[in-house]
């Protein structure tokens, strides 16, 4: 993944080991984000965490450690992306 050993140098192994483990996740959100955004032609618009919740299960995806996606696994994996 792009980044993780800046991530490590920075933040120290645990939260990189966390990134990775939330990338599925991340990547989801991200697309998310955009596609709202171009959509809504707000550039500082953000989908609500259930909208992004009911996507990520969508595409199948699980938690980090094989879990349903919740409100609670993206809000961590926003809070790892920097957004809350």
């Amino acid at each position: 993944m792009d980044g993780i050993d800046d991530i490590e140098l920075r933040h120290g192994i645990r939260r990189a080991s966390a990134y990775a483990r939330a990338e599925p996740v991340i990547r989801c959100i991200e697309e998310a984000i955009r596609d709202h955004r171009r959509r809504t032609g707000d550039l500082d618009a953000m989908p609500p965490i259930g909208r992004l919740t009911a996507l990520c299960t969508e595409r199948g995806l699980s938690a980090a450690r094989g879990g349903p996606i919740s409100h609670n696994t993206v809000a961590r994996a926003m809070k790892l992306m920097g957004l809350r």
